[in-house]
């Protein structure tokens, strides 16, 4: 009898191990049919857009022979290019200061001592720099800012950088990455056009990449020289605005 029970009982776990084995070759089955045939693609596109705003970085340098007397001066002379500036209708959020430096100068000169030549160093003073940064969606308006800026002190316009204000960006981001996942679909379609398959829906869509460069042009001494004694006029490129997309479709 008790043998019989254990034969029983071998066979009923001999038929529960069959039972999972059968059940676990039919899950890998189920998984394999299910496993879907796709195809990947990316897609670019490029846009063209007029900039909408841009920054003017003036410089306000002054040179005293004490570091106290060159800020002083350059305190009242960035106070003028201030005024003059809001008098142009830039607000006082929009007037920033980009960079603030006091620094020795010195030059050189020969000398003979000892009878020797030598090259000695001069303290000749102290240079104090303040860089405005002035920003402004009056496109029109720069090189009126410029000619407010030298009128009243300034003495170097490091450079104008013509961008995007962040409405605009987004706003270019969202018609570049259309068009760039328009060309995903299109190279889709002409990759499986003669292989017999079809597009069923996008599995996956991810941005690459989107990318603008700010237009800067450079405004040095030697032309401020000639932009006191009449309108300063600034006209801007425009700006190429590029965007790529991965995208994965399912075929059958």
């Amino acid at each position: 009898m008790g043998k019989e029970n254990y034969l029983t009982t071998i066979l009923v776990v001999g038929l529960v191990i069959v039972a999972i084995v059968l059940a676990s070759s039919s899950n890998t089955s189920v998984s394999s049919q299910e496993e879907k045939s796709k195809v990947s693609v990316s897609g670019s596109s490029s846009v063209t857009v007029d900039p909408n705003k841009a920054e003017v970085y003036v410089n306000i340098l002054t040179l005293e022979k004490t570091a106290e007397q060159a800020r002083d001066e350059n305190s009242q002379i960035s106070s003028d290019v201030t005024k003059a500036l809001k008098k142009e209708g830039v607000k006082d959020k929009d007037i920033e200061t980009s960079r603030f430096t006091i620094s020795p100068r010195y030059e050189y000169e020969d000398v003979i001592e000892s009878g020797l030549r030598r090259s000695k160093q001069i303290l000749v003073g102290y240079e104090v720099s303040n860089v405005l940064k002035v920003t402004t969606q009056d496109l029109e308006k720069v090189g009126n800012l410029i000619d407010a800026a030298v009128d009243n002190g300034a003495n170097d316009i490091e450079r104008v950088s013509f961008g995007l204000t962040d409405d605009k960006e987004k706003e270019v981001k969202q018609q570049a990455m259309i068009l760039a996942s328009n060309d995903a679909k299109e190279k889709a379609v002409a990759l499986t056009a003669n292989l017999g398959v079809r597009l069923v829906k996008p599995l996956s869509i991810s941005e690459s990449n989107f990318f603008y460069q700010p237009y800067e042009i450079s405004v040095r001494s030697a032309f401020l020289e000639n932009a006191v004694a009449e309108d300063t006029v600034i006209n801007p490129q425009k700006l190429d605005v590029s965007a790529s997309v991965s995208l994965v479709y399912e075929i059958r």
